[in-house]
């Protein structure tokens, strides 16, 4: 048995989103900096344009080892930008990475040999099967919503600031098929992996369950909330994967599934959230920053 590791996992900081949420990152932060752990992992969302690399310094001086995912936040552009959301994703987010001190997990994983584990990760995407087929049957000739992302009440932003030379189902293939590359690659080399996504890999580590009848909308939801694809990657792969922890939905949850312990981590825009796993115990304690009231 390796040496004791201790995990920091959070998600979902949002850093300089409308002035909100600071205080509680700037918490979490002074947290970490009190009792540092081995390694720290963020799961996406972390700042949109300069605001990534602004979020990341405040972590950049922790003496541990630091690996994350981008969200979909962190793939957003402005029409006025030059630089494509594509570009973004494979190398300018790869490159503030390396100068703050991070791994950028979409492009290989992080072997901890001591300890007989790796990082695993993914931004993870959504190609709407999570719902399409739940849309055709109870809201024929709605499909195109899936396109245009647009609900019955407003439009989701992805469609307002994802601007890319792709589309979301073959976007979504591209990551899976990555995230098992790297799959392999730690596998080989180590005996049990950590995944790390933003969105959602399952089910039932998105947002809650509703009762029926679902709204168009929360189809909708759940259509940009994950894929199929990365379920069947993921069950293909279970018993060597310990655990997968995600964002992006802002709902703590947690399950376990084929037998991965599955977290999501829970924070919002106005307070944080971060998960202490302690390996090999498989221990996960939870800390909460800020008022989640307001």
């Amino acid at each position: 048995m390796g040496p004791q590791l201790r995990l920091a996992i959070t998600a979902d900081l949002h850093w300089g989103h409308a002035g909100r949420g600071e205080d509680a990152t700037r918490l979490l932060a002074s947290f970490l900096h009190n009792q540092t752990p081995e390694v720290l992992i963020l799961a996406g969302d972390i700042g949109t344009g300069s605001l990534f690399a602004d979020c990341l310094r405040l972590f950049a001086d922790l003496p541990c080892r630091k690996a994350l995912v981008p969200g979909n936040h962190d793939l957003w552009v402005r029409p006025e930008d030059e630089r494509d959301s594509l570009q973004l994703y494979q190398e300018d987010l790869a490159a503030m990475c390396r100068d703050c001190g991070f791994h950028y997990l979409d492009q290989g994983p992080l072997l901890l040999p001591e300890s007989g584990l790796a990082l695993v990760g993914s931004i993870n995407w959504y190609d709407y099967s999570w719902s399409q087929e739940a849309i055709r049957r109870a809201y024929p000739g709605e499909e195109e919503r899936l396109v245009s992302k647009r609900f019955t009440r407003g439009r989701h932003n992805d469609a307002n600031f994802v601007r890319w030379p792709l589309d979301d189902v073959r976007f979504t293939a591209q990551v899976v098929d990555m995230l098992e590359q790297h799959l392999r690659q730690a596998l080989a080399q180590v005996e049990r992996v950590l995944v790390v996504t933003h969105h959602p890999p399952i089910p039932e580590m998105s947002f809650p369950d509703k009762e029926p009848p679902l709204s168009l909308d929360d189809l909708l939801w759940d259509a940009f909330g994950g894929n199929r694809a990365m379920e069947e990657l993921l069950s293909r792969y279970a018993e060597r994967i310990a655990f997968a922890f995600c964002g992006h939905t802002h709902r703590a949850r947690e399950c376990t599934w084929h037998g991965i312990r599955g977290y999501n981590i829970g924070g919002d825009y106005h307070f944080k959230r971060l998960l202490w796993l302690n390996w090999p115990a498989a221990t996960i304690t939870a800390h909460q920053f800020g008022d989640a009231m307001r």
